[in-house]
């Protein structure tokens, strides 16, 4: 039971991606992002007591990308629960580290600390229940799934 609520969990973390990324390009210059948004423009410099739609375009052609990793994400996840093995456990955990320490990072090398506050939550939220069935991936009596 627990593996399939960490599954669960894992996939809809992957589907938020999807459907963040698609929806990024559109909403970057909303008022959902206005905070998000300003704080990029003073850590990059820019002017922001008006919109910078160049910065935003920029920060939307993300989306696409944010998208694209989240459909990775979703086809690791689910072929790993299928078949619990160590490789399968790896490649979820690896998916986290080619990603969040880098961009952190970047993101903190440019003082873009809202950026790198987002990587961590969302690495914690997927690291914390992966961790939490380590021990399913690396039995070697290969407990029984509901795929």
């Amino acid at each position: 039971m627990l593996i399939q609520k960490a599954k669960i969990f894992l996939q809809l973390i992957a589907i938020a991606h999807i459907t963040g990324g698609i929806l990024l390009p559109f909403l970057v210059n909303t008022s959902l992002f206005e905070t998000y948004n300003t704080l990029v423009y003073q850590a990059l410099g820019f002017d922001t007591a008006s919109a910078n739609p160049e910065i935003n375009f920029l920060i939307g052609l993300f989306g696409p990308t944010i998208a694209s990793w989240g459909v990775l994400f979703l086809y690791v996840v689910t072929s790993a629960f299928k078949n619990l093995d160590q490789r399968g456990w790896w490649a979820i955990f690896l998916c986290c580290l080619a990603w969040a320490p880098y961009d952190s990072l970047l993101s903190i090398q440019k003082g873009i600390y809202v950026n790198a506050l987002i990587n961590l939550v969302s690495a914690l939220a997927i690291l914390t229940p992966l961790f939490i069935v380590k021990k399913y991936f690396f039995d070697t009596k290969k407990p029984q799934t509901d795929g």
